[in-house]
């Protein structure tokens, strides 16, 4: 891979990345309410979801997902409910939750890894994102494994740096949530947004479904 080609990939793959999503919105939660440092194991989270994505774009699991959409379907309506279990989660604790960061540091790092890398994994889309982006630049005449050998440790770089930015953003957050009204406030406004999230995964998903194939 040359240079040339090297620099558009890291400009595609930041443009993919920076857009707020579940993934951001958990590192700045995490982040507002436990601090920066646990955070961090949230993106550790998201990174091992990566590798499982990009791994399942090598073995071509992308192609297996879009020859059997009944198996597409059934992974992103799971993906849609979890979102929308996070998010009533979250809603029931909004009002208990203590800006000492008590509820949070009293989950593991391994705890914090494990919700972020299911958060990650609940958009079975992501495969196919990956997929596009990366048959873009891999070179079928040339070794796979060279090829990947650049692209997968720089995608990793970038997405750390973006998550780790967006963890940066909820210790801002942190000291603007000073009062138990405002603390209220942030977290059921995240809730919502996993409920949104989630809910319109599913009910895209659903008009998918209700929508008649042509006939050929």
């Amino acid at each position: 891979m040359d240079f040339h080609t090297w620099l558009i990939f890291m400009g595609v793959w930041i443009a993919a990345g920076i857009p707020l999503g579940p993934n951001a919105v958990n590192c700045i939660a995490v982040s507002s309410t436990a601090g920066f440092k646990n955070a961090l194991w949230g993106v550790v989270g998201i990174l091992l979801a990566a590798l499982c994505f990009i791994a399942a774009v090598s073995a071509g699991l992308a192609t297996v997902l879009v020859a059997n959409a009944y198996l597409f379907t059934v992974l992103k309506l799971c993906g849609g409910a979890y979102l929308i279990w996070m998010g009533f989660a979250l809603w029931r604790k909004s009002g208990r939750i203590e800006f000492n960061g008590a509820d949070q540091r009293a989950k593991t790092p391994f705890q914090i890894t494990r919700a972020a890398f299911l958060i990650s994994l609940s958009n079975p889309k992501a495969i196919l994102a990956y997929g596009a982006v990366f048959s873009q630049f891999v070179d079928p005449a040339r070794p796979l494994g060279g090829q990947l050998a650049i692209l997968v440790p720089t995608a990793q770089c970038i997405t750390a740096v973006i998550y780790i930015c967006y963890s940066g953003l909820g210790t801002g957050i942190r000291r603007y949530l000073q009062s138990a009204r405002r603390r209220l406030i942030f977290n059921r406004t995240i809730a919502g947004f996993y409920i949104f999230a989630g809910g319109s995964l599913i009910t895209a998903e659903a008009m998918d479904i209700a929508t008649p194939t042509p006939a050929r």
